[in-house]
């Protein structure tokens, strides 16, 4: 059972439920089909210390029984701290994590094609030398950002050279992350020169050289450098993207940002204690050992609406319950009222509140990397400093509480993905389609039969004057009669979404 809106509202956060069957804005699908570990490239991982070729691997989640073959693409990227799930001392950092999974399948019900990608990790959170730490953890990002770019060629070349087996559209893509997958996300975003990724605060005192070399590692594209380090994978396809998400990611400078970047929208816990909401130290957890000086969710979001890079979201503005709750939770910070951020004010709720694991695949999964019991126990401690109150609630209240907060994720991520593809594509008047539509009588009395001669009407949404929704509802059916019951005469519009697009027409209430 999904949990209510009255239970999230106990929780402290609010999850809307819209009424509107929509696709790509609601669930259309009550299954998915996963194609699991599928094959995307090859790449060097330096896990083990030692440069190591292995395959880099995605599960592609897809609507079960839809007929669609031109479906937008989300790239999604768990969290893991850059390590291993389970060597990373805790339990998850995989895209097999249960919230990984959630989403993915989320997501896909809705409609989208998600490529839930594993990426190279590895990096030394244990070395006495800060200089070191700093440098293997923006290198791991720089191949996690390489690696998501690889998994974007290989699904366009996958239309071009394999029939489009998983039916995507090469002009609709967007990146999305949770924790290390947030820092990887916003790297993609951002990062295209080298000037950006060779700033001081990346010199290394210790060897007198950038940490991060493009001709030694390979470009942002994860294309050139050593052969010996880094492998071309699919070269001549696009990495474009048209908008990011992410999920308690950081970003590493703030001058990675720039103005004519693509949207970003952002979900962070103010008080956050492993990437700071604002600017802040990245400390390696469990110790005072500093990382890395880096910016948060908010002074992104900050920036991007300040550069106008999510002005895509402004007109309209969204009036949703969520919105509403993030502005209001939003008021009074540094950062109030920028667009395209959810931030949980909560303390307890402040890192991952959305994650749960299950505890015998935890014990498992850690003997079969050759970690005790009690190991596997520490890492699920671990997990707790993320998630505090499912420790509180047990295995099976936190698990419904992180479904609420995955509700609130979706609730607020996707209708932002949805205008940034632009997928409430405006139907031309002179259609057939528009032609074949009647709205009779008008103005209204009381009831107006709706009817089209050309295409399926699939739901509708209603605006007031001041462009406020004030009524929706399904259809799939050529006509229905609209009940004006409840609204106040004056002038309205009725929104009307067929396969093909959606159109409008004015309504005059009596």
């Amino acid at each position: 059972m999904k949990p209510t809106l009255r239970n999230l509202a106990l929780l402290g956060v609010i999850a809307a439920v819209p009424a509107t069957a929509q696709r790509y804005l609601t669930e259309q699908f009550d299954a998915v089909d996963v194609a699991p570990n599928v094959v995307y490239g090859n790449n060097f991982s330096v896990l083990t210390g030692t440069p190591t070729s292995q395959p880099l691997v995605m599960d592609v989640y897809t609507p079960s029984g839809d007929t669609e073959t031109d479906r937008p693409l989300i790239v999604y990227l768990h969290t893991g701290s850059f390590l291993p799930r389970y060597l990373n001392n805790l339990p998850t950092g995989s895209k097999s994590d249960s919230a990984t999974v959630e989403m993915c399948r989320r997501f896909a019900k809705k409609g989208y094609v998600v490529a839930a990608v594993g990426y190279r990790a590895g990096w030394n959170p244990a070395s006495p030398s800060e200089q070191t730490r700093k440098q293997t953890i923006i290198q791991a990002v720089y191949r996690s950002m390489q690696d998501a770019k690889t998994a974007v060629r290989f699904l366009r070349k996958s239309i071009a050279e394999s029939g489009n087996p998983y039916g995507i559209s090469g002009d609709k893509v967007v990146i999305g992350g949770q924790g290390s997958g947030g820092y990887t996300a916003l790297a993609y975003a951002t990062l295209q020169e080298t000037t950006e990724i060779q700033l001081l605060k990346f010199f290394n005192t210790e060897t007198n050289l950038f940490m991060v070399d493009p001709t030694i590692l390979g470009d942002f594209e994860g294309l050139g450098g050593n052969p010996a380090l880094n492998q071309d994978n699919h070269p001549g396809y696009s990495t474009d993207i048209d908008m990011i998400f992410n999920i308690g990611g950081a970003l590493g400078d703030s001058s990675w940002l720039e103005a004519g970047e693509v949207p970003i929208c952002s979900v962070h816990g103010v008080s956050d204690p492993f990437a700071p909401y604002m600017n802040g130290t990245v400390f390696v957890p469990g110790t005072s050992f500093a990382v890395v000086n880096v910016d948060g969710s908010g002074r992104v979001t900050e920036l991007a609406n300040e550069y106008g890079n999510n002005d895509i979201w402004l007109n309209p503005p969204f009036t949703d319950p969520v919105t509403n709750y993030a502005q209001g939770a939003l008021a009074g910070t540094v950062n109030e009222g920028n667009e395209g951020l959810f931030p949980i004010t909560a303390l307890a709720n402040s890192s991952g509140p959305w994650e749960w694991w299950d505890t015998t695949a935890v014990v498992n999964g850690c003997a079969a990397l050759g970690i005790d019991e009690a190991g596997a126990y520490q890492r699920i401690a671990n997990g707790y400093a993320s998630n505090p109150v499912y420790q509180a609630l047990g295995t099976e209240a936190g698990r419904l509480r992180a479904l609420a907060y995955i509700d609130t994720l979706q609730n607020f991520i996707t209708p932002r993905m949805y205008r940034a593809l632009e997928l409430n594509v405006g139907i031309d008047e002179h259609s057939t389609i528009a032609a074949g539509v009647k709205v009779y009588p008008n103005p209204v009395a009381r009831f107006t039969d709706i009817t089209s001669t050309e295409a399926i009407i699939r739901n509708y949404v209603v605006y007031d004057n001041q462009g406020r929704m004030v009524r929706n509802d399904s259809v799939n059916k050529d006509r229905f009669t609209f009940d004006r019951t409840g609204l106040s005469a004056g002038s309205y519009i009725i929104e009307l979404f067929f396969k093909e697009g959606s159109l409008s027409r004015k309504l005059i209430l009596e």
